[in-house]
């Protein structure tokens, strides 16, 4: 899309092919779009992804209002780059047949789990703690498992597996082993100090001094930052922008200076929602300006 290929609730896109390319095969896939997406469906206003690393520390997107000065936003999210190789791994082949079983069993394994060395082996331990009558029919807690006095299951921990628990298949099913990537659960509750903590230590930490730097160098009255919160990152303020709740935080959240505005995306499928300090927390999706 070119400046004159300007539509409102679609961002102009300056980025070259290649760079689009890249980031669509990232973990997170091109959030740099979808985060410029969401700001121009909510603004109504002219958007750019601006970044094209032509120019040195350049801030990601511009907003540019037809009623006042220009604003700018840089899109980071907190992605462990080992847990998301590891999630790319897992869901890529998450369902493993296993004929010689007799059970559905779910199997968690930590980021330091080396799933080639893992897989050939796993149905034959698992087949081993079937023949002993080891089920393990209730999750048991973290940690369990390595204190446990059966020899295979500290085997397993050893191996890179923290939590496993089986059932009975169904009529309809076969015996399988469902693989899991540690941080997808927790409780279930919608936390809002959690997510606050997590948003305010993020944006202050050392690794976003980049993000801060280029906003502050920007001049504008308006300086945002758009947050990524992926899956297996601090489960209890992921899971409070689940899209079974509703609602937004009761408290304003600690930003650096150089940040005045704030927009916070569970992704790749929950909740969105923003902090201006004239508007206090809101949920974009509820304030679209357009289509």
């Amino acid at each position: 899309m070119t400046m004159e290929d300007f539509r409102p609730g679609y961002p102009i896109d300056l980025r070259s092919d290649g760079m689009r390319k890249r980031d669509a095969r990232s973990y997170e896939g091109d959030f740099e779009f979808m985060a410029a997406r969401v700001v121009a469906r909510f603004t109504g206003e002219r958007v750019l992804i601006q970044d094209d690393n032509s120019v040195p520390r350049m801030a990601d997107i511009r907003i540019e209002y037809a009623d006042r000065p220009a604003a700018f936003l840089e899109v980071v999210s907190d992605v462990d780059p080992d847990y998301a190789q590891l999630d790319q791994l897992v869901f890529r082949d998450q369902e493993m047949a296993a004929p010689t079983l007799g059970r559905i069993w779910y199997v968690t394994v930590s980021k330091s789990a080396r799933l080639k060395s893992l897989k050939p082996v796993l149905e034959t331990s698992l087949r081993r703690l079937e023949d002993a009558g080891i089920f393990l029919e209730i999750v048991q807690p973290d940690g369990s498992l390595a204190r446990s006095s059966v020899v295979e299951l500290r085997q397993l921990v050893g191996r890179g597996i923290v939590r496993l628990c089986s059932r009975p298949p169904q009529p309809d099913e076969e015996p399988k082993i469902l693989l899991y990537p540690q941080g997808v659960g927790g409780p279930a509750e919608q936390d809002w100090p959690a997510l606050i903590t997590w948003l305010t230590d993020f944006l202050s930490a050392p690794g976003r001094a980049d993000v801060r730097r280029k906003l502050d160098e920007t001049g504008a009255a308006e300086r945002h930052a758009f947050v990524g919160l992926p899956l297996g990152k601090e489960w209890s303020a992921f899971h409070s922008l689940h899209d079974q709740f509703g609602g937004l935080p009761d408290q304003h959240p600690v930003l650096p200076p150089e940040v005045t505005h704030v927009w916070v995306w569970a992704q790749p499928f929950g909740r969105c929602i923003a902090w201006f300090p004239d508007r206090g927390w809101l949920d974009p999706q509820r304030h679209w300006a357009t289509a």
